[in-house]
């Protein structure tokens, strides 16, 4: 690797959020059906898409954050922290409208899909391939 290309993690963080989604989405409708019935499947359906989609627009916009001045990448990845819970807060009031809506299940869902997302983003950034001080070592 040349000293002035910079490797990022954003695609093994992007990776492991897919998988973490599709597999937490799946098992999250199944368990909803299982406990409440097509109303708790799709709840859990709601909630745990939320989820997935919040967190996967956050890890794109990382990696604009990250592909720009390495000095305001704490100050943008704030940034897009700040994104994420304000466009969950709004998504959540506005599924609470839904009359097929089972709160409880929603929440449930939302939940145990933001932590699995959040291990599958921190797996993904940890098993990838990049330089932790791209500048040590070099004069």
């Amino acid at each position: 690797m040349s000293s002035t290309s910079r490797r990022s993690p954003v695609q093994g963080m992007r990776r492991g959020v897919l998988v973490a989604g599709v597999v937490g989405t799946a098992l999250l409708t199944i368990a909803g059906a299982v406990a409440k019935g097509a109303d708790g499947a799709l709840s859990a359906l709601a909630g745990s898409l939320l989820a997935f989609v919040v967190m996967l627009l956050g890890v794109i916009a990382i990696s604009l954050v990250v592909a720009g001045d390495p000095g305001a990448s704490m100050a943008g990845a704030g940034l897009v922290f700040m994104g994420q819970i304000i466009v969950l807060i709004a998504a959540i009031a506005v599924l609470t409208q839904m009359g097929w809506l089972q709160g409880p299940v929603a929440a449930a869902a939302t939940v145990v899909e933001v932590v699995l997302l959040q291990v599958g983003q921190l797996v993904g950034y940890v098993r990838a391939r990049h330089e932790v001080y791209p500048q040590g070592g070099h004069a």
